[in-house]
């Protein structure tokens, strides 16, 4: 009989091999029924990977809360004085009246958001 030479490698042993989820967690997994918990830190984790798409959608929402959405001029009724009393926009949320600054209408303007319809659409879905 030859002689064994052992040679060693590295000083930890291997790790162990994951078990595989129960047929049931699979199950429920593969139907897609997830708790509210699960969808926000799998949103979470979606965000915090380092990809561009995560990161224009993060400076996207930043910009949105921050400054609001913009929206265009549609129509406006101004006094000969050029002081105008009505401005109509149309954008993200539709059509909106704001006036602007020194009763001006300007032809571009960031809106704040209107947070009333967001969430009564997300507690009814």
């Amino acid at each position: 009989m030859n002689k064994i030479k052992v040679e060693v490698v590295r000083r930890k042993a291997p790790r162990p091999r994951k078990r595989t989820a129960e047929p049931s967690k699979r199950q429920t997994t593969l139907e897609g029924r997830r708790s509210r918990g699960d969808r926000i830190f799998s949103v979470l984790h979606w965000l915090l990977r380092r990809s561009v798409a995560a990161w224009l959608c993060a400076a996207a929402l930043a910009v949105t809360v921050t400054y609001g959405t913009p929206h265009v001029l549609v129509t406006y009724r101004c006094i000969d004085g050029g002081r105008c009393f009505e401005c109509r926009y149309f954008g993200v949320q539709g059509m909106r009246e704001q006036l602007g600054a020194q009763w001006t209408c300007p032809v571009f303007v960031m809106m704040p958001l209107d947070w009333a319809p967001i969430i009564r659409k997300l507690k009814s879905g």
